[in-house]
């Protein structure tokens, strides 16, 4: 799973006045200015608030993983922000979210992006891993944190 990490889309998010459509939206900027993976920032932002629409992707325990499959994206692509303020994403435990964790597909990789958030799910409901992030005060320490997932 570490080739989907990209250490140019992991960062920290200072958040203090941001909502959760705020934050979406940084994070498709930051994979559009840190990949070539993005044809049309735009339509992928939309399509990650579409699907927002259909039912929250907070997991819970503090964790979001926002996704979408568009024709925007040539390639799979994962972007993490460690939240310096929690933000409420509608979470089914009620928790605001504290890691946000944005997952693109192109629509041909369906088979792919499935099995991606299958595992990206997994990994998260391990406490051990979960806090390991939720800890970083740092990027390095998040970077670090992150490499250790796999």
């Amino acid at each position: 799973m570490i080739e989907y990490f990209n250490s140019k889309l992991i960062t920290l998010i200072d958040n203090k006045n941001s909502s959760k459509d705020d934050i979406l939206k940084d994070m498709v900027h930051l994979i559009k200015e840190n990949t070539n993976y993005l044809e049309d920032e735009e339509d992928f932002y939309n399509q990650i608030i579409e699907r927002e629409k259909v039912g929250s992707t907070g997991i819970g325990m503090g964790i979001a993983i926002p996704h979408a499959r568009s024709q925007a994206l040539d390639k799979i692509v994962v972007a993490i922000g460690l939240l310096k303020t929690p933000v409420n994403f509608n979470s089914l435990d009620g928790e605001y979210v504290k890691v946000v964790v944005l997952v693109g597909a192109p629509k041909e990789q369906s088979k792919e992006y499935l099995g991606l958030l299958s595992t990206l799910a997994r990994i998260f409901r391990n406490k051990k891993s979960r806090e390991s992030i939720m800890d970083s005060s740092t990027l390095e320490e998040l970077i670090e944190a992150i490499a250790e997932l796999d």
